[in-house]
C-alpha cells in the first residue's frame, strides 16, 4: 500500500504515536499542536508526492520483494541500474524539501530495506533463522502499511569518561533489564529522537562500541504507541504568533523537532528483535556485510546534494540582486559553493560507478560515500559563513514581517528604501527573510549544528577515513613512495 498524507495525518489523530510531552504538558493531538503541526504535514506532502502526476512513476515502483507497488524507498537495488533509479527517487524527494527535513520517512525506509537484503547473510547466519524472519517480517509489514520510521541511537551524554555500564545508574542508557516469555524489558533513554513525537514506528540502534556490555546490545523496532515510550520535545521554532511562511519560508515547513526518548520499561516482543547479545558482531552491521555506514553516508549525500543546490542558488540571488556578483573577492565565495556543489554530485554518481555487486544487493561505493558525506561536516557550514560574509550588514534590516507591505504609508517607503539594482522591495524582503532562515534563525541554527554532528564527532569521522574507511587501500598508496625510495640510488658501500 502507498498511502496519501490524508491517511498519516488519520493516524497521529487516532493516537500512533508515542507519549509526546511539551512545556510541561503531554500533547494529546500533534497534528494541531503549533510545535508539530507542520512537520506532520510536511511527512503528509511526502506521501502526496508519490500520487503526484509529475512524480509518481519516479516514485512508485512494482517491488517484486513484496509483490506489489511500494514507494522507490523501499527497492532493493540489485545493480546498478537499480542504485541509479532509487537515487534520483530520493533525489526527487529531496528537492522538493530543498535539501532540507532529513528525517523524512524515506531515510529509514533505506535502512529497513538494506536490513532485509542481509536477512539471510548476515542476520540468519549470526543470530539464527529467528532473527532472520523477523528482520523479513519488518520490512513486510513498513512496505505493506507505508510507516514512518525514525530511530533514536545515542546515548544520554551523562558521564563520557567512562562507559554507561559503570555509570551509578547502568540504566540511563538504554538497556535489558529482564526476559520474559514475550520478550525483553528495556529501560533508559536515548538522544536524539528527531520526529520521534509524530512517528509511527522507530529503529533503536546505540552505539555499543563506546560499551560492550551485552545488555546494551539490543536493536529492535518498536511502534512509538508501545506502553512506556515517552518523548519530551525540544522547545519548538515553529514561528511566532503572528508570523508565518512570509517571515519563516524554511521553518514554516521544515523545522523538525528533535525529542528525548524514554523508554520506561518497555515491552520489546521477540519479533521484534534483530540483534542481541552480540556485541563483537557491531563491526558487520556497521562497517563490512551490512554496511550500515556505507549506506546512510550515501543517503546524506544525496539529501546535502539538494541542500547545496539550493544554497548556491541563494548565494548567487543575493550576490546579483545587489550588484556585488562582479567583485572578485564575492566571485572566489560564489564558486567556492560550486566547488562543493560539483563533488557532491560527482560523489552521487561515482558511488554507483564504483558500487560493490552483491549477492543480495548492489551497494553504493563506501569510500566515496563516507568521504563526501564527511566532507559536508565541515563544508556545509562553510556555505552557511559564506552567505553571512557576502550578505554582511544587509542581512539584518528587514521589515518585521508581511504586514508591513499592507500598510500604504509604510508600503511607500519600502518600496523606494527596500528596493535593490536586482529586485523591487517585495521580492528582496522575501529573499532576505529566505537568507535569515537559513543562517540567522533558530531552525537555520539547529540544522547547521546537525550538519556538524549528525553523522558524529566530526574528528572521529575524519579519524576514521584514515582507520577504518580506506583501513584495506592505504598500503596500496604507501607502496607508490616505496617504489619511489626503491627506484632512489643507495650510497656505495
Amino acid at each position: 500500500m502507498i498511502r496519501r498524507g490524508s491517511d498519516f495525518i488519520r493516524s497521529m489523530k487516532e493516537g500512533h504515536h508515542g507519549e509526546v510531552y511539551y512545556n510541561g504538558e503531554k500533547v494529546e493531538d500533534v497534528t494541531e499542536h503549533p510545535a508539530f503541526r507542520s512537520a506532520v504535514r510536511t511527512v503528509a506532502d511526502y506521501y502526496d508526492l508519490h500520487w503526484s502526476e509529475s512524480l509518481k512513476e519516479y516514485l512508485r515502483i512494482y517491488n517484486p520483494d513484496v509483490g506489489e507497488e511500494t514507494s522507490v524507498t523501499f527497492f532493493r537495488p540489485r545493480n546498478k541500474d537499480d542504485l541509479r533509479r532509487l537515487r534520483i527517487g530520493i533525489s526527487k524527494i529531496y528537492d522538493f524539501y530543498r535539501g532540507f527535513f532529513g528525517r523524512s520517512p524515506d531515510y529509514l525506509n533505506v535502512w529497513t530495506m538494506l536490513f532485509y537484503a542481509h536477512a539471510e547473510d548476515y542476520f540468519g547466519k549470526v543470530f539464527g533463522s529467528r532473527m532472520m524472519e523477523n528482520v523479513i517480517e519488518l520490512y513486510r509489514e513498513a512496505t505493506r502499511q507505508d510507516l514512518f520510521y525514525t530511530h533514536a541511537i545515542v546515548a544520554p551524554m551523562y558521564d563520557r569518561s567512562r562507559p554507561p555500564s559503570q555509570w551509578e545508574d547502568p540504566y540511563i542508557q538504554i538497556g535489558v533489564v529482564r526476559e520474559t516469555s514475550e520478550g525483553v524489558v528495556v529501560r533508559g533513554a536515548a538522544l536524539l529522537s528527531t520526529a520521534g513525537p509524530y512517528s509511527e514506528r522507530l529503529w533503536y540502534l546505540p552505539n555499543i562500541r563506546r560499551d560492550t556490555d551485552p545488555r546494551y546490545a539490543i536493536f529492535f523496532s518498536l511502534p512509538t504507541e508501545s506502553k512506556g515510550v515517552k518523548f519530551i520535545s525540544r522547545r519548538g521554532f515553529h514561528p511566532k504568533e503572528g508570523f508565518g511562511e512570509f517571515e519563516y519560508p524554511l521553518t514554516s515547513k521544515y523545522e523538525e523537532p528533535d525529542a528525548i526518548m524514554v523508554l520506561d520499561d518497555v515491552l520489546v516482543p521477540w519479533d521484534r528483535i534483530i540483534f542481541y547479545k552480540k556485541p563483537e558482531e557491531i563491526e558487520g552491521f556497521m562497517w563490512h556485510t551490512v554496511n550500515l555506514r556505507a549506506w546512510f553516508n550515501w543517503h546524506f549525500v544525496i539529501q546535502h546534494y539538494s541542500r547545496t543546490k539550493f544554497l548556491a542558488g541563494l548565494a548567487i540571488a543575493l550576490a546579483e540582486a545587489v550588484g556585488i556578483n562582479n567583485f572578485i573577492n564575492v566571485q572566489e565565495k560564489l564558486g567556492e559553493i560550486l566547488l562543493y556543489l560539483s563533488i557532491y554530485e560527482a560523489g552521487m554518481v561515482a558511488s554507483e560507478e564504483l558500487g560493490e555487486q552483491l549477492d543480495s544487493i548492489y551497494r553504493p561505493n563506501p569510500q566515496i560515500s563516507i568521504a563526501v558525506s564527511a566532507m559536508g561536516m565541515k563544508a556545509l557550514p562553510r556555505i552557511n559563513e559564506i552567505l553571512r560574509l557576502i550578505s554582511a550588514g544587509s542581512s539584518i534590516p528587514v521589515p518585521a514581517g508581511i504586514k508591513d507591505f499592507e500598510n500604504p504609508e509604510e508600503r511607500r517607503l519600502l518600496e523606494k528604501y527596500m528596493s535593490s539594482k536586482g529586485l523591487n522591495a517585495l521580492d528582496r524582503v522575501k529573499l532576505f527573510n529566505i537568507l535569515w532562515d537559513t543562517i540567522g534563525s533558530e531552525t537555520g541554527i539547529r540544522y547547521e549544528q546537525y550538519d556538524r554532528f549528525s553523522r558524529g564527532d566530526p574528528t572521529i569521522r575524519w579519524a576514521q577515513m584514515y582507520t577504518e574507511v580506506f583501513k584495506e587501500k592505504k598500503g596500496e598508496y604507501v607502496k607508490i613512495i616505496r617504489d619511489i625510495m626503491d627506484q632512489i640510488p643507495n650510497p656505495k658501500a
